[in-house]
């Protein structure tokens, strides 16, 4: 009988039990459990998540069936098993990143607090509860800047208007209340791209570049000068603690990191979603992970369709480089069927169906047919929110349940309509039509990054609008149907055709897909519009419909 001794590390407490019987032993020392040479494979399996041992009869579970994990899986499970160095994984849509990264965790030998940082609140849900590792905390990276903030302001709490508050302490006056609307949307923009206190040119930049301005009547009175210096005067006034510990939703990232508050916390910080993450987010990310501790950035590349919005259209690859990291992928999606992923490679090379995906079906029809053929479950995808308004409206004549995705998109247009206070639908339409030409114009003056995104997005607002305000009687009326097209209640949403624009989409699937294909048709051929098309189309899990 071998009575050798083999060291299993990884995440062995939640099987203590069964290596236990194996006839193992925890080694204090090494921190480490020890079996029998000849029961090392069972052992080692039993960490891994694959074939179960037999446990203990009074603490005998079902065992779970193996899991085929893919050479590029096993990959990654390799580089958290090792203990050494930074990692950057490309994962392609649908290539069951999440599961990947859950069973990846149970290998990292690390017995400190891990992070797994991820993009959104519905993010947060859905990974909490696929990762039981004890060791692991699931978070947005605004929750955890609040949490560093806290260690600072310990009454800090959230409030969005204290942003006006600071506002009012820097500009001695009176400031009209469109004026200290612009300026406080550049301060918007200012947080989530810098990582410190910017100077007056770079706010100029950004001026610019976001097309912010206020109304020619107050232009003399209100330069970008003048608007860049009482942006910045907010910015540094955000660093001092406000008197009753209020703070915006853009000081939690943007604060701990300008200020110097975050805190080299985890041995093993995780970041999801990286595509999608500005430089404050990167920063925090990487300063929260302690000297010889290793950082893992998750993302899609080619998924990156944020730039308009302070995204880093090249962060992955910034980030790849600032760590030194190696690189690994996650290239087979089992979501979409093959003919789906044949369209898909046309944009993405690296990109594949799994051996036993569906064939699926890609078709090509007329938008009225394309609707007339949906049903509840299924979805219309557009790169311009405006269609969306007429389908979803005609599919509620029709008595099928419809909705518009993005409840967030739905406030921001009652507020537009409020802003332009029509007196009925009429003037609300030449007031619409006024603000548009008058938006346009100055886009294309400034000119600089995104012109043509830009210019697209004031088009899409105006024909949102025009869209819900036909045949409406009111003012009132024209509120009334944006708030119930977007009345998507989290966790309680109802089952209805979901409408939805391609940046809304990311992130979610459906059986049934349709895209407006004329919304695809844009002049603007850059990296960003090829990146929209390829998350489109990767919605699709059993039917593409290409809707002309």
């Amino acid at each position: 009988m071998n009575n050798e001794l083999v060291d299993i590390t990884g995440n062995t407490y939640p099987v203590r039990s069964a290596l236990k019987a194996m006839g193992g032993s925890w080694n204090a020392a090494r921190r480490c459990w020890c079996v029998p040479a000849d029961m090392a494979d069972e052992a080692l399996s039993l960490v891994r998540g694959g074939k179960v041992a037999p446990a203990p009869a009074d603490t005998a579970a079902p065992a779970a069936p193996a899991v085929d994990w893919s050479a590029e899986q096993q990959a990654i499970f390799a580089w958290f098993q090792s203990g050494h160095g930074n990692l950057v994984v490309q994962a392609r849509a649908g290539t069951g990143k999440t599961t990947t990264i859950k069973q990846a965790f149970s290998f990292a030998p690390e017995t400190g607090r891990l992070l797994y940082a991820v993009f959104n609140k519905k993010n947060q849900r859905e990974a909490a509860e696929k990762i039981t590792d004890s060791r692991v905390e699931v978070r947005t990276l605004h929750s955890l800047g609040f949490y560093f903030i806290k260690n600072f302001w310990r009454d800090a709490k959230p409030d969005d208007n204290v942003e006006f508050d600071r506002l009012n302490r820097v500009y001695d006056g009176r400031l009209p209340l469109e004026v200290a609307g612009v300026v406080l949307r550049l301060v918007g923009f200012c947080k989530n791209l810098f990582v410190s206190v910017p100077s007056v040119n770079e706010v100029l930049e950004v001026i610019d570049a976001r097309d912010i301005s206020v109304e020619d009547s107050m232009a003399e009175a209100f330069p970008d000068v003048r608007l860049a210096e009482l942006a910045i005067g907010v910015l540094r006034e955000s660093l001092n603690r406000d008197a009753l510990g209020r703070v915006s939703f853009n000081d939690m990232v943007w604060l701990p990191v300008a200020a110097g508050w975050v805190k080299p916390t985890f041995s093993l910080v995780v970041v999801d979603e990286a595509q999608d993450m500005n430089m404050p987010q990167l920063m925090m990310a990487e300063r929260a992970c302690q000297v010889g501790g290793r950082i893992c950035i998750v993302g899609d590349d080619r998924q990156a369709i944020y730039g308009f919005r302070g995204a880093v259209s090249d962060g992955m690859h910034l980030m790849k480089q600032r760590l030194n990291a190696a690189q690994l992928g996650l290239t087979i999606t089992y979501r979409c069927p093959k003919s789906v992923v044949a369209l898909a490679k046309e944009i993405v090379a690296d990109y594949s169906a799994a051996p036993a995906a569906p064939e699926g079906e890609v078709v090509q029809t007329t938008l009225s047919r394309a609707i007339e053929g949906l049903e509840v479950g299924d979805a219309v995808v557009s790169r311009l929110n405006a269609p969306l308004m007429g389908i979803a409206l005609g599919l509620l004549r029709r008595g099928v349940a419809a909705r518009i995705e993005g409840r967030d998109l739905g406030k921001q247009l009652v507020t537009m309509v409020k802003k332009l206070k029509a007196k009925s639908v009429p003037d609300f339409m030449k007031k619409l039509a006024k603000w548009g030409e008058k938006q346009q114009a100055r886009v294309e003056a400034l000119g600089g990054p995104y012109v043509e995104s830009k210019v697209t997005l004031i088009q899409d607002q105006v024909m949102t609008l025009a869209a819900v305000a036909e045949g409406a009687e009111s003012v009132d009326a024209i509120i009334a149907s944006i708030t119930d097209l977007f009345g998507d209640i989290e966790n309680a949403r109802r089952e209805a055709v979901v409408c939805s624009s391609v940046h809304k989409a990311k992130g979610l699937e459906w059986g049934k897909v349709v895209l407006i294909a004329e919304t695809f048709k844009n002049k603007d051929k850059s990296l960003e519009e090829s990146n929209i098309y390829y998350v489109a189309v990767t919605r699709a899990k059993r039917s593409l419909v290409w809707a002309e």
